[in-house]
């Protein structure tokens, strides 16, 4: 719903098209094919394991003390697919190193900058993570916000967050370079170096949101 709340605001109160909504089914469908297969895999380690202890009884062995760790962690391990999800669609900006293929499907979950996925978790400052800093607004990370102070004229929530030069490594960013994040707390777009103009914040919000701005 995240995903749908922050579309339907922007339409609401105007800082985006009306087209914007449109694409939560198409960012959103992906992932529930994803998750039903995932279903239908995990209730077939299910009913395998039921299968196996029926099969146990039949030949009056005893149940086992423990539960069956190699299926249970196969089971409940589901972080790559609730947390790794990547979109797709007009509403992101992938870049040119974009994987062909979003992942979300493995039980790992492994943070990474590329946009459409979500934000990873960092620290800012002691107690304060990147995902405090998130809202309903857009959010601007970048190791020199001064190079980023040009304001983005338009009626887009924004707010910019000086990122620590230690995290430029794990987000793939130079020195002068931004992470653009959706209210949704996935990365809309992202700059490894600096803006090659002024406008590249507000062209990227324009394409992201489908607003028409004079």
């Amino acid at each position: 719903m995240h995903n749908l709340c922050w579309k339907l605001a922007g339409a609401v109160h105007g800082w985006a098209g009306p087209a914007l909504p449109e694409t939560y089914g198409e960012e959103r469908e992906p992932v529930a094919h994803r998750t039903l297969r995932q279903t239908v895999a995990n209730t077939r380690l299910l009913v395998d394991v039921q299968n196996r202890r029926a099969e146990q009884r039949r030949r009056g062995e005893p149940a086992p003390d423990r539960v069956e760790l190699p299926w249970s962690k196969e089971y409940f391990a589901q972080l790559g697919l609730v947390l790794g999800v990547a979109y797709r669609s007009g509403a992101v900006l992938p870049g040119a190193d974009a994987p062909p293929e979003p992942p979300g499907t493995g039980t790992d979950y492994v943070p990474t900058p590329h946009p459409g996925h979500r934000m990873p978790h960092l620290w800012l400052a002691p107690g304060r993570s990147t995902l405090d800093a998130c809202g309903p607004w857009f959010t601007l990370f970048t190791p020199d916000p001064a190079r980023w102070a040009h304001p983005a004229t338009g009626p887009w929530p924004l707010r910019v967050e000086a990122l620590p030069a230690a995290h430029t490594g794990p987000c793939d960013l130079g020195p002068h370079g931004a992470l653009l994040v959706r209210p949704d707390g996935h990365i809309g777009a992202r700059w490894r170096e600096g803006p090659e103009r002024n406008t590249a914040l507000r062209h990227a919000l324009t394409r992201i949101t489908g607003v028409t701005t004079p």
